[in-house]
């Protein structure tokens, strides 16, 4: 059902309160702009929701042509991964297309700031983007122009695909605007590069450029230069994924080189085969939790943090040829160096939790599972990224014999927190010492005490470390451990030099 056309809708302007209206559409932002439109974001006051504006700047017949088709074909749509439109304005000499917000970030932003995202994240958005196409090719309309910045993905995990502004509603035709070929060029498929007729396996190759972009952090064909960039489309060449990112599963890699054959016959032959390549990569669980999995991967966003990847391998992966991959070695283990943090912090994020430790203001001695003891101070402790699982905890203050075991569970990104009473000091601790030859010289944990024989009934119990030395005799340390209340009784036989 196509949009109805409110020509009676003017531009208001309130001076006092400088607030601005399109129609009955309250102005609340302007949130972008790009070469054809601005962009505003806006509330609807009659059902209380916001909208997304996009408002026509510096019309032409062929562009106001073009903006008409975005809004007569979108607002037709009717799927979870494709924008909904629901208003087509046009107002003193001005036209207005009001679409669906979407509270989150374009794929660009995604890839610039957290690249190469990890495997089942980039297969989960191909995965939505993919039945995208499946619904308007069933509806013979080829997109022409699947970029980043035409992917958007909510903090909630829902994936659209928007700007249907140079999409045809047929099969076979030629994508050129006034003579010029249409499309961004770093995306474009073979056919596409050369002005040729397109099918459905045009978008699919588009797609495969941004699914090989996600998992490397770089695009297949680059350069400083359009011609540059489409001459490297039209003749096939470009770096396979695993020589940038040895992370990326044979089976995505498979899908994208199926997806980048320079012959449309080569590739799928529709979306539907490319959504069951994707579903069988990806665990029937995964698919099921897919939103809640990419909403918690986009919370990592942070927009301050460029991607490592993205500061360090572009301009060296475009130097190479495939012939030469192996002189990019330096670069690639930087990539893999970059590519094992980004694993570890999604795993930390995903399959951790921690533990906070409320002690008396103490040294201790703490060990995990049976793992190495370490040292912490009281009275805050914090262990962080224990998996998730059943462990314990073993707790012992160092200058005493005092000891705590405590078994917990941990649960992904919870913190776990353990109160450990303040237990009233215990009694003393009795060290009788006797060595062979008599009058050797004994030091407590680094300080003389006397010589032997040597008695004291007021060490403090817990762990200590007694040395024993005489002249023309070999010099003895042991370890010794004192429980309270304890006389800890030592013959120490010296052996001569």
């Amino acid at each position: 059902m196509c949009p109805k056309v409110f020509s009676s809708f003017s531009l208001k302007i309130s001076m006092a309160q400088q607030t601005e209206y399109i129609g009955t559409y309250k102005i609340l932002d302007k949130i972008g702009e790009g070469g054809m439109a601005y962009i505003y974001k806006a509330l609807q006051p009659s059902l209380k929701r916001t909208v997304v504006i996009k408002k026509l700047k510096d019309p032409n017949r062929e562009i106001i042509k073009r903006f008409k088709k975005e809004a007569l074909l979108s607002a037709s749509f009717h799927h979870e991964n494709l924008i909904a439109v629901y208003d087509f304005i046009y107002s003193n000499r001005s036209y207005y297309l009001v679409m669906e917000y979407v509270d989150g970030e374009d794929l660009r932003t995604i890839i610039d700031h957290l690249a190469p995202l990890p495997p089942e994240i980039a297969a989960l958005i191909a995965l939505s983007v993919a039945r995208g196409l499946e619904y308007t090719h069933s509806h013979n309309i080829i997109h022409r122009d699947i970029k980043p910045s035409n992917i958007l993905v909510s903090y909630d995990g829902n994936v659209k695909l928007i700007d249907f502004g140079i999409a045809r509603d047929d099969l076979s035709t030629r994508l050129t605007v006034t003579g010029m070929i249409v499309g961004t060029p770093a995306y474009m498929s073979p056919e596409q590069a050369n002005g040729e007729e397109l099918t459905p396996q045009s978008d699919l190759f588009s797609l495969g450029i941004l699914l090989y972009e996600m998992l490397t952090g770089v695009k297949p064909f680059d350069g400083t230069r359009h011609s540059e960039v489409i001459s490297q489309i039209v003749r096939g060449n470009y770096l396979p994924p695993g020589r940038i990112n040895p992370a990326i599963p044979l089976r995505l890699r498979r899908i994208i080189k199926k997806c980048l054959q320079h012959s449309p016959r080569k590739r799928y032959k529709n979306a539907t085969q490319l959504i069951n390549d994707l579903e069988r990569f990806l665990p029937w669980q995964t698919r099921n939790q897919k939103k809640r999995i990419v909403a918690r991967f986009l919370n990592r966003l942070n927009k301050n943090e460029p991607s490592t990847v993205q500061t360090i391998i572009p301009a060296l992966v475009n130097r190479f040829s495939t012939r030469r991959w192996w002189l990019a070695k330096g670069g690639l283990i930087v990539l893999a160096v970059a590519l094992a943090f980004s694993l570890f912090r999604y795993l930390q994020i995903k399959q951790t939790g921690r533990v906070i430790i409320d002690a008396p203001p103490k040294v201790y001695r703490i060990a995990i599972d049976g793992k190495p003891w370490r040292t912490a101070a009281g009275p805050n402790i914090h262990l962080p990224n224990l998996l998730q699982g059943r462990h314990r905890l073993m707790l012992r203050e160092t200058k005493t014999a005092n000891a705590l075991e405590v078994f917990f569970s941990v649960k992904p990104q919870h913190a776990v927190k353990i109160h450990v009473p303040n237990r009233p000091a215990d009694r003393r601790s009795a060290l009788s010492v006797l060595t062979e030859p008599k009058q050797a010289t004994l030091l407590v944990d680094g300080t003389p005490v006397g010589f032997s024989p040597f008695y004291s009934d007021s060490l403090i119990a817990g762990n200590h470390t007694l040395a024993v030395f005489k002249e023309g005799f070999t010099r003895q340390s042991l370890r010794i451990t004192c429980q309270p209340g304890e006389t800890k009784h030592m013959l120490i036989v010296l052996s001569k030099k």
